[in-house]
């Protein structure tokens, strides 16, 4: 199992502090925060981040008043652009039923926190957030949202179509 460096476990305890500002994960969003950290922090390396190491982050639970210290620890430009953008991808999928809003309030809030700590500036701010919805699926539930991230992952000739 690879070591994360400083600014990879920063990047992993921001989102998931994003993603518990509600007081809720659920496993699926544990496991598409999981997966979604792993593939920008490792590349898909299946070995990059060993399941237990995902979720001792994962259950770390820490308040967004720590948000302040985890931006700290980013190193560089990209690091903080990458922060924004899973963060917001988190917030985006946290959504648990149709009838609520895309985002919920908590999370919300710890998302503007966020942004005004990473003081990026409207124009990038706008486009990393554009970008994140390009790479989310247009799918209702994080059920579909899952199948949609895993499609490619079958076989080509498992004869359930094309990979």
């Amino acid at each position: 199992m690879a070591e994360l460096t400083p600014t990879q476990a920063a990047l992993l305890r921001i989102v998931c502090t994003v993603a518990w500002a509600d007081g809720e994960c659920s496993t699926a969003e544990r496991e598409l925060l999981a997966e979604l950290v792993a593939r920008h922090l490792h590349g898909d390396s299946p070995g990059g981040l060993g399941e237990a190491e995902r979720e001792a982050f994962l259950a770390e639970r820490l308040p967004v008043a720590g948000l302040d210290t985890l931006v700290a620890e980013l190193s560089g430009a990209d690091a903080r652009q990458l922060a924004l953008k899973l963060s917001y991808m988190m917030v985006r999928v946290g959504r648990r039923s149709p009838a609520e809003p895309s985002i919920n309030a908590q999370e919300r809030v710890a998302y503007r926190h966020l942004v005004e700590l990473l003081a990026l500036g409207d124009g990038k701010i706008q486009e990393i957030e554009w970008a994140a919805e390009a790479d989310l699926p247009k799918k209702e539930g994080l059920a579909q949202l899952l199948a949609e991230l895993t499609a490619g992952w079958r076989s080509p000739d498992d004869g359930r179509g094309p990979a």
